[in-house]
């Protein structure tokens, strides 16, 4: 991938950060939910002393303490064995103490406890996660390096974790980012226009397509840079499913392993 390639994508991860922040702030777990959710779980004592341990050893690194109390809760309900809650709940300590935002990997695991998927196959699907978040952060760290700057600390955290979740479809979004560009479009405004429809869920197919879309707002006299803000208006309106053919390799649902993948769970 070129230098210019590299400041695209961070440009478009961005720009998926700004459109899909949230105006509120997560709320804090009220105090005591960790124990609460041992004691509620009809586990063993022994077994709730390792889970306490671990869990202890997350929050203290910044974790929420809901985040790991939802995992024990879903993880009991759903008869997971203490060992492998603990493995779970490593998993986002390893991601943790390797400078990777966390959310999206207790995300997953949360979302495959709740679908009752097999412990090992949520590890797999975490780890995997976590790696695209470090190839996240590697791509991120090039196009800063090529002049393409993040502006605060949290801001790189939330580019990384967009970046990581979208990463099948930030290659297409890429080409189709220089190519509104060759058709007038600024930089930014591309960058915008393409990370919008990433924000929004958009498959491979229908990224592609805004080639198209923005062809057709020039052809009815539109500036490019009116045509493009028109399309981002348009895209933010759709509701999915009056989109195109969905049936491309970025479809949404469940993957291989039975969690679902594709749109990150925070933003």
């Amino acid at each position: 991938m070129t230098r210019k390639d590299v400041g695209i994508v961070l440009l478009i991860a961005l720009s998926v950060v700004t459109v899909g922040r949230q105006a509120s702030a997560q709320q804090p777990a009220p105090p005591g939910e960790l124990s609460r959710a041992l004691e509620r779980s009809n586990l063993s004592a022994e077994s709730q002393a390792r889970l306490r341990s671990k869990g202890g050893e997350l929050v203290g690194v910044g974790v929420a303490e809901s985040d790991v109390a939802d995992v024990i809760r879903q993880g009991a309900v759903g008869g997971v064995r203490a060992p492998e809650l603990i493995r779970l709940l490593e998993v986002v300590a390893e991601t943790k103490r390797h400078g990777l935002p966390p959310g999206p990997v207790m995300d997953k695991i949360k979302e495959g406890l709740a679908k009752r998927v097999p412990p090992e196959r949520i590890v797999t699907v975490a780890s995997r996660i976590a790696g695209d978040l470090a190839s996240a952060r590697d791509l991120i760290r090039r196009a800063e390096q090529a002049g393409v700057r993040v502006e605060a600390p949290g801001d790189r955290e939330r580019a990384v974790e967009a970046v990581g979740a979208t990463m099948s479809r930030f290659q297409a979004g890429t080409q189709v980012t220089a190519d509104l560009v060759s058709m007038g479009l600024s930089p930014r405004a591309a960058s915008e226009t393409v990370g919008t429809a990433l924000a929004r869920g958009m498959n491979q197919r229908d990224i592609e397509r805004l080639r198209e879309r923005l062809a057709q707002e020039l052809r009815r006299g539109e500036s490019p840079e009116d045509g493009a803000k028109r399309l981002r208006e348009q895209i933010r309106s759709e509701a999915p499913e009056t989109r195109g053919d969905h049936s491309g390799p970025d479809r949404q649902g469940k993957g291989r392993d039975g969690i679902g993948d594709g749109k990150p769970g925070r933003r």
